[in-house]
């Protein structure tokens, strides 16, 4: 009923089916404790409610059994990797900004190329097959997703357009992967207990293409829309940061 992050996240375990998918969790050291010390850090900030929010979305992304889910459907997979972008770029928001801070353009392409690593089907095969390279490829694509964030959302005012350029690059990229998802005439990816749930491989694919060109485009946009309302309304307080050079 309870397994490790590693050995339930993998392809080669059983696939999830939907007469026992949800009892498989993840209540193993390496999953709690970080999470626990990270809810820890948070209530220790007290600060704004929404990085609470993003820890229960990495918790959600990696303890519950939509991990073992994410193994067996390429959709629910989409869902985990939605639910960890989310959750970071909302944890962000706990960590104030700084006097050095990253620049948007270069986190936004490292965290672009490795989404797209990400995908390249030789690649989720491997990462999905292989525990070390699976924990290797969830590092760095979470910490790539805190550089994006963090220079995104914290941008001081030099840096803001260029901020948002990047929002809106990330969202037309990560939507055309999407389509080519959704559009590939062959499955790309192993779906080794889609039938099980009714769908075919293909199909699969394809709902989880959607699900990255949809709502995947549209927490970007929503992200990009709600940075220039807040950094350019009227009276709105400048960050007393500067980018060094």
């Amino acid at each position: 009923m309870f397994d490790d992050l590693i050995s339930l996240c993998l392809t080669g375990s059983p696939p999830a089916l939907p007469q026992d998918w949800w009892l498989r969790w993840s209540l193993a050291p390496a999953t709690l404790l970080p999470l626990l010390g990270l809810l820890a850090w948070l209530l220790a900030r007290r600060r704004r409610p929404l990085p609470l929010v993003g820890w229960a979305l990495l918790a959600l992304a990696l303890a519950s059994p939509l991990c073992r889910l994410a193994a067996t459907l390429a959709a629910a997979h989409m869902v985990q990797l939605m639910l960890l972008l989310a959750g970071m770029g909302l944890l962000v928001l706990a960590s104030p900004p700084r006097a050095h801070m990253p620049r948007p353009g270069p986190a936004a392409a490292v965290h672009g190329a490795l989404l797209w690593l990400w995908h390249w089907p030789p690649l989720y095969a491997a990462v999905l097959g292989h525990a070390g390279l699976h924990v290797l490829a969830l590092a760095l694509l979470l910490g790539s997703a805190w550089w994006f964030w963090r220079a995104v959302l914290l941008a001081p005012p030099p840096w803001r357009g260029t901020a948002l350029l990047a929002l809106l690059a990330t969202m037309a990229h990560t939507g055309l992967l999407g389509a080519l998802l959704t559009f590939a005439g062959e499955p790309l990816y192993a779906a080794p207990g889609a039938r099980a749930w009714g769908l075919e491989p293909l199909h699969d694919q394809q709902l989880a293409g959607l699900l990255m060109w949809v709502l995947g485009a549209l927490g970007y946009l929503l992200a990009a829309v709600a940075l220039a309302l807040r950094w350019f309304a009227p009276g709105h307080p400048v960050r007393r940061a500067t980018p060094a050079h």
